[in-house]
């Protein structure tokens, strides 16, 4: 059983350079790129709650196999709301910190997510990647690659519903006082809101309008998740993370975290400048993590599975052109 070698700190204070030295020479630009944009959150917003209207509203007329057209439209919305939570962690998704923080409660109670839990717990997956307290990596906490690709499938399969149940415990241990209370706070609001859901609205309608476009949701996050990190090396800034190309309607789903490379580099941007981000720094990083399209990682993942191999993959070198992996809209 191959044993696996834990970075250590010094390794990641060498890491936090990265983003200054990729900046040099284009500040502006890149600090333009932090600017909130009000209106471009409003309309994401907009967009994914009408497509899980539209939905909610095809349900009643439309049934059998022809109900997977309202699933897809609510589990996309649902899906977004992830992503959504995620923006607010970083205190992206409004302006204001309070608006802040209560956007972020709400696009996560309908997931069952306390947004003070997921915070704390994420706010560890940045500053301690690859160590103790990151539960975003796997290899720090098992040491073997055996149990690495345990965990790898679990998250495949499961990692949305892991996440749920073990984020409040797991940000509860980590936070104060103070954010311990709120945490519990928040989870007896969620606790409360679905306990009447489930009073007051019949199994069916929670399944057809709830718990099958969580499902769907289940493998869109999971995917999206595993492809962000699997096969990397923590021990590499610019390979800790991947960036995966794909169509615009693929990247608008995911609301441009497909480029999580670059989130990592620079986790203050908000989501919808990270293709703009990418397009400025990638001919100056020494190095990256790259992916053609989430189908192809996910082929490259299985096969590597079979030997229980971790080597990271697709790695594009400064001596290479940007051309060497294709350009975004020729993946799907």
């Amino acid at each position: 059983m191959s044993e696996i070698t834990v970075p250590t700190k010094r390794d990641l204070a060498e890491m936090a350079k990265a983003g200054q030295e990729i900046s040099k020479g284009i500040e502006e630009e890149i600090s333009s790129l932090h600017q909130l944009d009000a209106r471009k959150r409003a309309g994401e917003f907009f967009l994914f709650f009408s497509l899980y209207a539209l939905g909610a509203a095809l349900v009643p007329f439309l049934s059998g196999g022809w109900y997977v057209i309202p699933l897809i439209l609510m589990a996309l919305c649902l899906n977004s709301l992830g992503i959504l939570l995620h923006e607010g962690l970083h205190g992206i998704l409004a302006q204001d910190r309070t608006r802040n923080h209560l956007l972020s409660f709400m696009v996560g109670l309908p997931l069952m997510m306390s947004a003070s839990a997921y915070r704390a717990t994420h706010q560890d997956h940045h500053i301690d990647l690859g160590r103790g307290k990151d539960y975003g990596t796997y290899a720090q906490h098992v040491h073997s690659t055996k149990y690495v690709w345990i965990a790898y499938y679990l998250q495949l399969f499961f990692g949305s519903f892991l996440y749920v149940a073990l984020i409040p415990f797991l940000g509860f241990h980590t936070s104060n006082a103070r954010v311990r209370r709120i945490i519990v706070l928040e989870l007896l609001i969620i606790a409360t809101v679905f306990v009447l859901m489930f009073q007051w609205i019949s199994w069916s309608g929670i399944a057809r309008y709830w718990f099958y476009p969580i499902l769907l949701t289940n493998v869109l996050t999971n995917i999206r998740g595993l492809a962000s990190h699997a096969l990397g090396d923590v021990e590499d800034v610019y390979l800790c993370s991947r960036t995966v190309y794909c169509s615009p309607v693929v990247e608008f789903i995911f609301l441009h975290e497909n480029y999580h490379l670059e989130h990592h580099l620079f986790p203050q941007v908000p989501s919808y400048h990270l293709r703009e981000l990418h397009h400025l720094i990638r001919h100056k990083l020494p190095r990256a993590l790259e992916s053609t399209s989430y189908a192809t990682f996910l082929f490259e993942f299985l096969k590597a599975g079979l030997t229980l191999d971790v080597t990271p993959r697709r790695i594009r070198y400064a001596s290479q052109p940007v051309t060497a992996i294709p350009d975004e809209g020729e993946n799907g």
